[in-house]
């Protein structure tokens, strides 16, 4: 078994490093498996806090959390149900779940979810604390993914209503001219808007505006016209016109 009785100490093959500076939440509905992990990371100095339900750790995230190790068959929520939850009061932590020996379709359900790892129990406790560092050094890449999301969106909400016109043609692919017609301005006033996008966004070339543009679309959750890479040719001949 991946478990020792509570009366027997931990025994390791070998020292296993870990990040020390962090606070780890174990999420997991069945006592002794709580304890276990528990006793694990308090042996390699690393602090936790146990819950027997979703609804008890997301009560209790906050800023010092690091880490959260969730068992895939919680009682009261998904898996998916819970990272949405924690998502959306702003606890975007990499999450190390834990699946049943040969439960593939829970294994896939969790990394679509966002999971950084998972692992099948049972495991040997090294095992499980060398995944645990593995996630801990991981950071969470949809956090990092919503952050540049959120600055894109600040950058762009600073456009005027008729730059923001001008922008969505740009990221089209569509040269200054087509814009100019399509808009009913002329050429010069379509690369006046052009210059303050570019001064506004801080972008320093057309397909950095690109890729903001497709940063925000992500967060906004909106269909996104085609960008780069598709679209590079024609951007770069906007940049040109």
């Amino acid at each position: 078994m991946w478990w020792r009785s509570p009366k027997m100490p931990l025994q390791m093959s070998a020292p296993v490093s870990v990040q020390t500076a962090c606070l780890v939440h174990i999420v997991d509905g069945d006592l002794l498996s709580r304890s276990t992990l528990s006793r694990a990371l308090g042996a390699v100095g690393i602090a936790c806090r146990v819950h027997s339900t979703a609804a008890d750790a997301l009560a209790v995230l906050g800023t010092a959390s690091s880490c959260i190790v969730l068992r895939s068959d919680l009682p009261d929520m998904t898996i998916s149900e819970f990272m949405a939850e924690a998502s959306l009061h702003g606890h975007d932590l990499p999450v190390l779940v834990m699946t049943e020996q040969g439960d593939v379709d829970a294994a896939v359900a969790a990394m679509r979810a966002g999971a950084v790892d998972c692992i099948a129990r049972p495991f040997a406790v090294p095992a499980f604390l060398e995944r645990l560092r593995a996630c801990l050094a991981s950071g969470n890449p949809h956090a990092q993914q919503r952050d540049r999301s959120r600055d894109a969106v600040r950058r762009l909400a600073m456009l005027s209503r008729r730059e923001s016109e001008v922008l969505e043609l740009i990221v089209e692919g569509k040269q200054s001219k087509t814009i100019a017609w399509e808009l009913g301005i002329s050429i010069k006033t379509v690369e006046v808007h052009r210059a303050r996008i570019m001064e506004k966004t801080a972008c320093r070339s057309i397909v950095g505006l690109g890729r903001l543009w497709e940063a925000a679309e992500m967060l906004r959750g909106r269909d996104m016209p085609p960008v780069l890479p598709i679209r590079q040719p024609a951007l770069m001949g906007v940049a040109a016109s």
